[in-house]
């Protein structure tokens, strides 16, 4: 692909005399990028110019006028044609989506056994434990607050069986209470 900046370059021409070399040889200045056969079109104009063929940007177009060059850009599409590609378009969206599915089927059944098996493999080499800490210093850090991991558990844990669990000296009121049962 070629783009008006290498016409320019390669010619030694200014960004207008590109632009009217373009529209002589009947292609479009609006274009960011040019085909080889555009680019061999834009050539020939220049070498008209360079022999004294041509003496003018009318000469040039009165030279291309003839002459249609057929890229796919300006190539006609039939309403059969254009069926086709329409069906074909149809054909590859389907087709991608049905293998998206199956993709997405085959990856659910196996990403949930990897992440289980890697997190077994965490748990058993600490690694799990040691990642949590880490992410737990940087939040503590980011909050002021530089109370270990270790210690925050363990008096959270002893807070929480303290409130929730009896004295173990003392009985349950329940066992304390009589009932007309009692001998």
């Amino acid at each position: 692909m070629y783009t008006r900046e290498d016409f320019q370059r390669e010619y030694g021409l200014t960004p207008d005399d590109v632009v009217e070399t373009l529209k002589a040889c009947h292609l479009s200045p609006k274009k960011r990028n040019y085909s080889e056969p555009e680019r061999e079109r834009f050539a020939q104009a220049r070498k008209m110019f360079d022999e004294g063929v041509a003496n003018s940007y009318d000469d040039l177009d009165e030279y291309f006028k003839g002459q249609d060059l057929k890229t796919p850009e300006t190539a006609t599409i039939t309403p059969e044609l254009a069926e086709h590609l329409r069906l074909l378009e149809e054909e590859a969206i389907e087709t991608g989506f049905k293998m998206g599915l199956q993709h997405g089927e085959i990856m659910g059944k196996v990403i949930p056994q990897v992440a289980i098996m890697r997190l077994k493999e965490m748990i058993a080499t600490g690694e799990l434990r040691q990642n949590f800490e880490q992410l737990w210093r940087e939040a503590s850090a980011g909050l002021g607050n530089d109370e270990s991991l270790p210690e925050l558990l363990q008096t959270r844990w002893r807070d929480y069986q303290l409130s929730k669990s009896p004295p173990l000296t003392s009985l349950p009121e329940s066992s304390m209470e009589s009932s007309d049962n009692d001998f």
